[in-house]
């Protein structure tokens, strides 16, 4: 049976990736001491909080005006908790790995890393896009692909002002 996911599941994913994130730079952020270093993951979990409730909101609206919502499906434990998708994707490492041997880790790998994790989000959406059930779970793909991309870009940027 082929799982096809219709934009309301989408969005859950999305969501559950983003608090993930969010969750992952919380962590990551007590690994170390140095308080520019805390205050650059604690940054990055604040930004991972806000698209999570823009997503969320986002959900509510598609909901309200469509009136489509999840689907439960005894037979299809994916179809019925999408939020299992969002374990297959970026955020699956434990922070600890940041912090290297060394504890050597400064602001531009953090950047690095957080970019290669978005670029991976983008991976992760592009592969889930065969999963669309419709138009509309195709074009909310397409859009949280494209904040995806602007996220690099503006992490980018960051990493170019060291």
């Amino acid at each position: 049976m082929e799982t096809r996911f219709n934009a309301f599941e989408i969005l859950q994913i999305a969501e559950k990736i983003e608090r993930n994130g969010a969750k992952f730079y919380l962590r990551a952020a007590e690994l170390f001491d140095e308080a520019e270093l805390r205050d650059t993951y604690h940054k990055l979990a604040a930004w991972k909080a806000r698209h999570e409730k823009i997503l969320a909101q986002r959900r509510r609206r598609f909901s309200e005006k469509t009136g489509e919502f999840g689907t439960f499906d005894p037979d299809n434990y994916v179809l019925s908790n999408p939020q299992v998708m969002a374990g297959l994707a970026v955020f699956a490492t434990k922070p600890d790995s940041l912090k290297g041997s060394q504890g050597s880790q400064g602001r531009q790998e953090i950047f690095q890393d957080a970019i290669r994790r978005a670029k991976e989000a983008v991976v992760f959406y592009r592969g889930l896009k065969d999963s669309a059930r419709d138009p509309a779970s195709e074009e909310t793909i397409d859009k949280i692909i494209n904040e995806e991309e602007r996220h690099i870009r503006l992490l980018a940027e960051q990493l170019g002002r060291q």
